[in-house]
């Protein structure tokens, strides 16, 4: 029998396996960094942590269609919330609609610490030093707003062997 986070992980396979991030990293070793992060709090925030992009980052249309439903149909109403918390809405302000939604979730705002903390660590490696920038003062006030301090989150960590490792 599949465990919920082995369904949970084929779901984030379909939407991630072709995709990578800003370096050109799988995007498959981010969500299971995620995963790992919030482990310690349960499988919900585990399976929340591999899904957290997983509708907002599945395209066509009809393929995010596909993904809700099939989220919505392995999962129960907890972590089906969570992740729709997680997942921003087209033309939503970040800071003024998007976060203060994620915030009334109790596993969305663990696993934003969680995703926010991986992707400030990993800002370091943006060659273009503007961008760079931008990107840590936005995660560095998204953890503030979070409730944790950004700044002491701000690890860099590199990319060994599939997975990312702090330095």
């Amino acid at each position: 029998m599949t465990s919920l986070f082995d369904k949970a992980k084929i779901i984030a396979e379909k939407v991630h396996a072709n995709q990578v991030d800003k370096k050109g990293y799988p995007y498959m070793s981010h969500v299971i960094d995620i995963a790992n992060r919030v482990s310690h709090l349960g499988e919900s925030y585990q399976i929340v942590g591999l899904l957290h992009d997983a509708i907002e980052d599945s395209e066509p249309t009809s393929f995010r269609s596909e993904i809700t439903k099939e989220i919505e149909s392995t999962f129960d109403i907890e972590i089906i919330n969570a992740i729709k918390a997680m997942t921003k809405v087209s033309g939503e302000d970040y800071f003024k609609s998007y976060l203060p939604r994620l915030k009334n979730d109790k596993i969305a705002i663990k696993v934003k610490i969680a995703d926010s903390s991986h992707n400030l660590s990993k800002a370091h490696l943006i060659e273009d030093r503007v961008f760079q920038s931008k990107l840590r003062e936005k995660y560095v006030l998204v953890l503030n707003q979070l409730g944790v301090d950004g700044e002491l989150c701000e690890q860099p960590i590199e990319h060994e062997h599939g997975t990312w490792v702090r330095k």
